[in-house]
């Protein structure tokens, strides 16, 4: 939501990539390996004249037509024999076609939302977790999809999905980021239907470390992207939820790539509202012990480099506190 460098990702045991399906498919895929060989290196390609001659060749051959494919996959979303996997299938290739804001918009205009929404509510989790992150996508820094989709009434059918077992609730938290990012619209929606309060019981009741990221990462941007909705956040109490997951963690459980990520995110959430008085305040009367975790946490994250930004965040709510 802000331009922080938050983890707001998923920690899954990495799988091999999708078989490219057409040329932006390709251009990815080729990218991708390219990056894996050598993370640290030039982004450019090097090969010789042979290699080259034939990967121009082979692009040359693949002519690809966008909002034909996007129909074809758009026909196979839309029809009842359509199996689980042509669905998933025809929204993974949706995904890679829509890599600029033009792309994302042309879907919008073959109806493709229309197509879209059922599969969130589609029998098979497999196209239900596809579809959320086909929304994520869509919405993502696109003011005209983000419109299209709260017009839509999508809202709660994703606060819904945040009850279902990861990935949907993690998927689903995603879509709400997306889909609220720098669209005042999309918060005000929020809380108009009530549905913040599903996001909110998800501090309260949940325990599952990826759904947590999701949540405070949303929550870290609000103070930043929406100032003048951090009132009723604060109305619902978001200090008293932020306060009861800051726990002292030893250094072996940082090394959990999803515990860190989490931490870091409820300390970077509660860090960025206590840029306002009233958050002081509020951390000050519910948790007066605050002060004395925070310090824990100080001391564990100063012994490795990797927690610098959990040390950073506790430090600097520290010192608003004092």
């Amino acid at each position: 939501m802000d331009k922080n460098t938050d983890k707001d990702n998923d920690d899954k045991t990495p799988e091999q990539p999708r078989q490219p399906k057409n040329l932006q498919g390709l251009l990815k895929f080729a990218m991708e390996a390219t990056s894996k060989e050598d993370p640290t290196g030039p982004t450019e390609f090097h090969m010789d004249e042979e290699k080259r001659k034939f990967l121009e060749d082979a692009l040359k051959d693949m002519t690809v037509d966008v909002k034909k494919e996007m129909l074809d996959a758009v026909k196979i979303l839309n029809d009842p024999d359509a199996t689980e996997s042509d669905q998933v299938n025809a929204l993974e290739v949706i995904n890679d076609l829509i890599d600029s804001i033009d792309n994302a918009i042309l879907f919008q205009q073959l109806m493709g939302f229309d197509a879209l929404i059922p599969c969130l509510n589609s029998k098979y989790e497999s196209v239900r977790a596809a579809a959320l992150l086909l929304v994520a996508d869509l919405v993502k820094n696109n003011p005209s999809g983000q419109l299209a989709l709260v017009q839509l009434n999508i809202m709660s059918t994703l606060t819904n999905l945040l009850t279902h077992p990861d990935p949907i609730c993690t998927n689903a938290m995603s879509a709400i980021s997306s889909l609220v990012t720098n669209y005042d619209q999309g918060v005000k929606e929020l809380f108009e239907s009530k549905e913040i309060y599903k996001i909110v019981k998800i501090l309260e009741t949940r325990k599952e470390n990826r759904l947590i990221t999701k949540v405070t990462f949303f929550l870290s941007g609000i103070p930043g992207c929406h100032p003048d909705f951090v009132d009723k956040f604060l109305d619902l109490g978001i200090m008293k939820y932020l306060s009861e997951l800051i726990v002292p963690v030893t250094q072996e459980e940082l090394q959990d790539s999803q515990i860190l990520n989490k931490v870091q995110n409820i300390l970077h959430a509660t860090a960025n509202f206590c840029t306002y008085n009233r958050s002081i305040d509020d951390l000050r009367i519910i948790a007066p012990d605050l002060s004395h975790r925070l310090k824990e946490i100080v001391k564990v994250a100063a012994t490795d480099e990797a927690f610098s930004d959990i040390q950073e965040y506790a430090e600097k709510i520290l010192k608003v506190m004092k």
